[in-house]
C-alpha cells in the first residue's frame, strides 16, 4: 500500500467520525435509555469514540451520574433532566438548554456553556472549574458555585 492509499483511507475514517447522521443519533439514544450503568460501561469498553448528540432531545431523561465527558451536545434540549452527579467535563453544551436541569455534583470542568439556558438549573455542589460561560449565561441559574 502506497503512502497516499493510506491518506485517503484514513481521510475516509476521519470524514465517518466526523458526519453526525440520524442512524447515529438514534443509537445513541437508545444506549441512553438503558441508563447510565450501561452506557458508562459502553463507555468504558470505547473510550475514544466521539460521543455527538447535537441537537438531541434529552428532556426529562434520568441520566445521574452518566459520563458523558468530552460529548458535543450542542443545541441539544435536556429541559428538567437529572444529570445529578454526571461527568460532563470537557462537554460543548454551547446554546443547549437546560431549563431546570438537575445538575447537583455535576462535573463540568472545562465544559463550555456559552449559550446555553441554565434557567432554574441547580448548580448546587457543581465543578465548573475552567469552565467558559458568562454571567449571562448563568442568569437565573440556582445554587451557582462560588468559583
Amino acid at each position: 500500500m502506497s503512502g497516499s492509499d493510506s491518506g485517503v483511507s484514513r481521510d475516509s475514517g476521519i470524514q465517518s467520525v466526523l458526519r453526525t447522521d440520524k442512524m447515529d443519533v438514534d443509537r445513541l439514544l437508545k444506549r441512553l435509555g438503558f441508563g447510565a450503568s450501561f452506557w458508562n460501561l459502553r463507555r468504558e469498553e470505547d473510550p475514544d469514540t466521539p460521543i455527538v448528540l447535537d441537537g438531541a432531545k434529552l428532556d426529562g431523561m434520568i441520566l445521574t451520574g452518566i459520563n458523558l465527558s468530552g460529548a458535543s451536545l450542542r443545541g441539544a434540549s435536556m429541559h428538567a433532566t437529572n444529570l445529578m452527579n454526571a461527568d460532563l467535563s470537557r462537554a460543548d453544551l454551547t446554546g443547549a438548554t437546560l431549563v431546570e436541569a438537575d445538575l447537583i455534583g455535576a462535573n463540568l470542568e472545562s465544559a463550555l456553556l456559552t449559550g446555553a439556558d441554565l434557567h432554574e438549573a441547580d448548580l448546587r455542589g457543581a465543578n465548573l472549574r475552567d469552565a467558559r460561560y458568562s454571567a449571562e449565561d448563568l442568569a437565573g441559574a440556582l445554587n451557582v458555585p462560588s468559583q
